[in-house]
């Protein structure tokens, strides 16, 4: 597995992106669907995942210049974007807000302890930064991590039909609430779609990412205090 790990990961992404184009079928999300397989041959191998991560560690190297390179939509579009920078800051504080309060109180109210609540805190940001987060909230960074990606990929397939359903037409609209609610998944998905809800995915992305990294740590004590004292 460490030396076929790279190239079986590649082969398998583009196999179910090739069924999803044919098909249509959003819910072959190929990332879904290559993580689903990989864990399945994992198990059936008796295969350590650290020893599948080792043989991916170019594709991990490259994540980050992949979520710099969502912003090229953002620097198409940013002439649309900036008279109306200051209220979509406030839109995604709302959203920081919101995101992070509603997965605390659901949590707490199925009793988790408070590594878990720490854990699913920081769930409005990519995985790096939900990691460092949640470890500096005595949370568990792997957790942190695979609540992010479950979101991104349930976004990135759910999130743009769901807005469409329940009347969500304006394009910068769709694309701050895809970048705020499913993270890079999300926000990759905006792109395919349409390069202005794009933009706006983009740029809801970094600014909660920001938001969070500096809300959180002040959010996140206040909530516990209150969900204890109820």
């Amino acid at each position: 597995m460490i030396i076929y790990g790279l190239p079986l990961t590649i082969i398998l992404f583009f196999i179910f992106k090739n069924i999803q184009n044919k098909t249509g079928w959003l819910v072959l999300n190929p990332i879904l669907m290559t993580m689903l397989l990989i864990i399945f041959i994992l198990i059936i191998s008796n295969t350590q995942y650290s020893v599948y991560a080792k043989s991916n560690l170019p594709l991990t190297f490259l994540l980050e210049p992949a979520i710099v390179a969502l912003a090229m939509p953002l620097y198409k579009e940013f002439i649309y974007i900036k008279p109306q920078l200051k209220n979509i800051v406030i839109a995604c504080a709302f959203g920081v807000f919101s995101s992070t309060t509603i997965a605390l109180v659901i949590a707490y109210l199925l009793n988790a302890d408070e590594q878990i609540l720490a854990s699913v805190a920081p769930n409005a940001v990519t995985s790096p930064i939900a990691m460092a987060l949640a470890s500096s909230l005595g949370g568990i960074a792997a957790l942190a991590a695979t609540i992010v990606i479950l979101i991104g990929v349930l976004g990135a397939i759910f999130a743009h039909p769901l807005l469409k359903l329940i009347g969500v037409s304006d394009k910068a609209a769709q694309g701050l609430a895809m970048g705020a609610a499913c993270h890079a998944l999300g926000t990759a998905r905006a792109v395919e779609i349409n390069s202005t809800i794009g933009a706006f995915a983009s740029v809801s992305l970094i600014i909660s990412t920001v938001l969070t990294s500096l809300i959180l740590p002040i959010l996140y004590p206040l909530l516990m205090n209150i969900l204890k004292a109820i």
